[in-house]
């Protein structure tokens, strides 16, 4: 097994806070402010995006907190 197999789920997402993927809940809450009275389909699953985007870096820092 490679080693981050044997990591805890919380550990990896814990490790979110410090990797590349801030750059991506940046943009989500781009999408969010920028866009928010835009209406449509395509807008409906850009927000669905954003906002899973933000929960996962959320707990992602929830779980660094309360390693």
């Amino acid at each position: 097994m490679t080693e981050l197999a044997e990591q805890p789920l919380t550990t990896i997402l814990a490790q979110l806070t410090f990797s590349p993927f801030i750059i991506m809940v940046i943009l989500a809450l781009a999408v969010l402010i920028i866009f928010r009275s835009e209406k449509g389909c395509i807008m409906f699953f850009y927000r669905i995006w954003a906002v899973f985007y933000i929960i996962v870096y959320l707990l992602a820092i929830y779980f660094y907190l309360t390693k």
